[in-house]
């Protein structure tokens, strides 16, 4: 995979696709067999679901026509890897998406007011299917480390998200992500657009990503929850 982290690439050059795999525990030698393929560490500071440790990305670009063309050796890949997590005994899974969009804010907290804005959030409910479902789409919303407004994250959280929290880089600040799966990619773009409308305090970016697939090396392995949207 052509890995772009650090790549500052304009948005004609196409559609990222990224491959996250994330791991309970691994092996020095299964972690390096992953970097000679062309991933790169991703680490958390927190993580949902607990007790997963060690977390790779690998992204590359395709223009839209030609998603189909690029998928394939992806697929192939993640088959690959898994397989060899099997034979490694690791407990991990790997998740294939296509950012659909992002958007950027300021991130700027409401300051003097009296009470924080959070109208994007009125009437929407997010509750979860069954265990078995399958995710179609990621949404994620970003805040500064510290920035988050309490009131803000007891909404969220009340709206089934969940949260992770990475480090400090070279290129970006520690970050907590509030993150929701959904059971079908109209719900999170639905609320996706509610959010992009009328930001919440100190959100600084939102994502939404298209879930190609998902997978697990065993079925005991612990994944994030996936929501079905309703409204009040």
């Amino acid at each position: 995979m052509q890995i772009l982290h650090g790549v500052e690439a304009p948005q004609c050059e196409g559609l990222v696709i990224e491959v996250h795999l994330d791991m309970m525990d691994a092996p020095a030698a299964f972690l390096n067999r992953l970097i000679a393929c062309g991933f790169e560490n991703d680490p958390f500071l927190d993580f949902y679901p607990p007790g997963f440790h060690f977390h790779y990305t690998g992204r590359t670009r395709s223009l839209p026509e030609s998603v189909h063309v690029a998928l394939p050796p992806i697929n192939e890949l993640i088959a690959d890897v898994m397989k060899d997590a099997r034979n490694s005994g690791v407990k991990m899974y790997a998740e294939c998406e296509l950012v659909r969009d992002i958007r950027h804010f300021s991130g700027s907290a409401p300051g003097s007011a009296p009470s924080v804005n959070l109208s994007a959030l009125d009437g929407l409910a997010v509750s979860q299917c069954d265990k078995d479902q399958l995710p179609k789409a990621d949404l994620h919303v970003e805040f500064k480390a510290g920035t988050v407004p309490a009131e803000v994250r007891v909404q969220l959280l009340s709206r089934n998200f969940y949260w992770v929290r990475t480090p400090a880089s070279d290129r970006f600040p520690s970050e907590e992500i509030a993150t929701v799966q959904t059971s079908s990619f109209q719900d999170a773009q639905l609320i996706y657009e509610r959010l992009i409308a009328d930001p919440l305090p100190a959100c600084t970016g939102i994502h939404l990503e298209q879930k190609l697939s998902m997978v697990r090396s065993s079925s005991d392995t612990p994944v994030p929850p996936v929501m079905q949207l309703a409204w009040k």
